[in-house]
């Protein structure tokens, strides 16, 4: 695989810097990857259960990857894996995998370490084919147009009163109110960067989206992802150019917090921290994940495993023994893969953040390829503060933002190539 550090891209371009043509290698593939990305959202399977057996997003990311290693063969090329992110989400995949050999439910572990080595799969297809900014453009949309899926199901349970104890909530994945309030807040910054440069018509429609992602995040009462979609919002308040629309920007949020603050309804409140059971869960599992980690530093209890061993590491004082999830991602990472796992996950974060802002301000990259970064930067920070009251190390979103930011410094040293 090329090692394809930014500060070097220039001096050694990819044969993926090149100009798009209608012959431009990975083009059926990259199509094929527009139509996984919409089924992660959309879950085909779960919407039509006689597709279940056919595993269609499964199929369709194994026909990429085929047609990915036969055009490389093809044209001899080798693939593409960015220096250092791609090296630091092999090593914690591999991690992830030790762990499973001392897992406290070694069958959970390698069935979570299966779906890790499919999100490098995920990576590996973004990275050699998303080449250039039209389909980094096409990528995101395909995100935001994915993200309608869970929103609109959501808001059409909660017309029609299918709750989890008043929460609205979705299908598979989405059927977690948490987790689907974190990934819409992830989509929030991708669909207005998009609209910053787009015709009327389509700005319209996309912010038509992001109306309906804040509608769903709402109804979901997920404390957690309202303060995410507040950071969120101050981000690109603060990155907004013109004194206008960082008034305007500023305006909508404040109105945003008066009305959440107004018309909150969750039973457990914001009010009370010390009558909050569920905040007093999220302390308890916070500290038991310290707790695994002190017992197992190198490997930790095993990937997925920290809900399993939950009871073991409880705290005394805590009423329920039950198992719990750790709800903090990064306690998560810690508890589950020790060590080993977690300081390439931190550092993996850690160079994705830093690289989006630095690919935002490259002069190489057209103002909308500096945005869609800027975007990209966003997402990943919501991601991040969602993860403050969620566990969310095995969702797929955040590394499919980590693979468009890898794609994006990319463009960029082929940008300044030419």
């Amino acid at each position: 695989m090329n090692n394809v550090p930014y500060s070097e891209s220039v001096a050694n371009p990819s044969p993926f810097y090149a100009i798009e043509t209608p012959a431009e290698p990975g083009r059926l593939c990259f199509k094929l990857l527009l139509l996984f990305v919409v089924c992660l959202y959309a879950l085909p399977a779960q919407l039509f259960p006689p597709l279940e057996a056919l595993h269609p997003a499964q199929v369709i990311a194994i026909a990429a990857l085929a047609l990915l290693v036969l055009e490389k063969l093809t044209a001899r090329q080798s693939f593409v894996l960015v220096w250092p992110e791609g090296y630091l989400l092999l090593a914690f995949v591999g991690a992830a995998v030790l762990s499973t050999f001392s897992a406290f439910w070694p069958l959970r572990a390698y069935e979570a370490s299966l779906d890790l080595v499919r999100i490098v799969i995920a990576y590996v297809l973004i990275v050699n084919t998303v080449v250039t900014e039209k389909r980094l453009r096409a990528l995101l949309v395909a995100m935001v147009i994915g993200g309608l899926f869970p929103a609109v199901g959501t808001l059409n349970g909660y017309i029609h009163g299918d709750l989890i104890e008043g929460r609205a909530h979705w299908i598979g994945i989405f059927g977690n109110p948490n987790e689907l309030a974190y990934i819409l807040v992830m989509l929030v910054p991708l669909a207005v960067v998009l609209a910053g440069g787009a015709r009327y018509t389509v700005k319209i429609m996309l912010w038509a989206a992001i109306s309906l992602y804040v509608a769903a995040i709402y109804v979901t009462f997920s404390r957690g992802s309202l303060m995410g979609l507040l950071g969120v919002a101050a981000l690109l308040t603060i990155r907004q150019k013109g004194v206008l629309l960082k008034v305007a920007m500023g305006l909508l949020l404040a109105g945003g917090l008066a009305f959440g603050a107004a018309s909150w309804t969750r039973s457990d409140g914001v009010s009370d921290i010390k009558q909050d059971y569920t905040f007093q869960q999220r302390i308890a599992t916070v500290k038991a994940g310290l707790a695994m980690f002190a017992a197992h530093p190198i490997v930790g209890v095993g990937i997925n495993c920290a809900v399993v061993a939950f009871p073991l590491y409880a705290p005394a004082d805590f009423k329920s023994k039950g198992a719990l999830v750790i709800h903090n991602t990064i306690i998560q990472a810690l508890s589950e893969t020790g060590v080993l796992g977690f300081v390439p996950f931190i550092l993996l974060i850690a160079f994705g953040l830093y690289h989006a802002r630095k690919s935002a301000l490259s002069e190489a990259l057209q103002p909308p390829g500096r945005r869609m970064a800027s975007g990209l930067e966003i997402s990943l920070w919501g991601a991040m503060i969602c993860g403050l009251s969620g566990g969310f190390l095995l969702s797929w979103f955040p590394y499919l933002v980590v693979g468009l930011i890898s794609s994006t410094r990319q463009i960029a040293g082929a940008a300044a190539y030419e």
